[in-house]
């Protein structure tokens, strides 16, 4: 088995036992705003549960906690140890201080939740917010470990997708499939730029990505009830009235304002189907 294949079997897992994942962006007349994406992990918890024994062993101490991280005031409170990294370090650590990560756990109740938020004054901040949010969730493996019996620890991630607004017409897009539908490369930052050079440099064979559907495709096969229970929920909130969405199945609020769009992951593993490669809003002029 490849890394890319042990990576993706580990993500399959997380989903299914994940339940829901949500992710809601609310922007203002000039495109900032504040970006929020949460996960229910209450069925993760359940299972490890399960799996751990725990229902044997009701003398052993359950995890309970309710933590709120405010990066902004974490990088004040660290200023001169982050001080003596890795310029390249401190460059990631400066990118989250506008997060705030809330992270809640009573595994006596099967209860684990988190929610990643981060305010954003221009539309260029949130560019590569799915990339920063993997950094955050650095910071929670961190946290879940201080905590043995917390599950998911090494399962925490973010698929990769660029956010781009052009034309009045906000992109929610694969980075491989990028270069498909945004007009001008030129108004991305450096940083994506090499990240999307990279992607065309490292494309896996086409064995390897048959081998890698075959298997995923062999999971699917097994979990049908989980995948079908289990859904992310887009939900965008814009200051101009929406003239078109795609892909079919978003739904548009009655104030036109407003895109909704909820998907099952059993949906979202069918390969040919592609259908986050590229979501899209077309807003009316100002």
């Amino acid at each position: 088995m490849t890394k890319r294949v042990g990576v993706l079997c580990g993500l399959l897992v997380f989903i299914l036992v994940s339940c829901n994942v949500q992710e809601r962006i609310v922007f203002n007349e000039n495109m900032g705003g504040h970006y929020e994406t949460s996960f229910d992990l209450s069925a993760m918890m359940t299972m490890a549960n399960e799996m751990g024994g725990g229902a044997s062993n009701p003398d052993k101490k359950k995890t309970k906690t309710d933590t709120v991280i405010v990066f902004a005031d974490l990088i004040r409170d660290h200023k001169d140890s982050i001080a003596g990294l890795p310029a390249e370090d401190r460059a990631k650590i400066e990118k989250l201080k506008d997060f705030t990560m809330a992270m809640k756990m009573d595994e006596a109740n099967g209860e684990f939740k988190m929610n990643i938020s981060k305010d954003f004054t221009t539309f260029s901040e949130l560019e590569r917010v799915a990339y920063e949010v993997d950094e955050v969730f650095d910071q929670a493996k961190s946290e879940v470990q201080k905590e043995q019996s917390a599950p998911g620890g090494d399962m925490m991630s973010l698929d990769k997708v660029i956010y781009t607004f052009e034309n009045n017409t906000f992109r929610r897009t694969d980075p491989k499939s990028l270069s498909e539908h945004l007009e001008d490369e030129g108004l991305l930052k450096e940083e994506t730029k090499l990240d999307l050079e990279a992607l065309k440099n490292n494309l896996t064979s086409d064995e390897e990505e048959s081998q890698e559907e075959a298997m995923l495709k062999g999971m699917m096969s097994q979990f049908t009830t989980e995948l079908e229970n289990a859904t992310m929920k887009l939900e965008y909130v814009f200051p101009r009235k929406v003239i078109s969405v795609s892909p079919e199945g978003a739904v548009i609020s009655e104030d036109g304002k407003t895109v909704t769009f909820v998907v099952p992951w059993s949906e979202l593993m069918e390969e040919k189907t592609k259908v986050l490669e590229n979501f899209e809003v077309v807003l009316e002029d100002k």
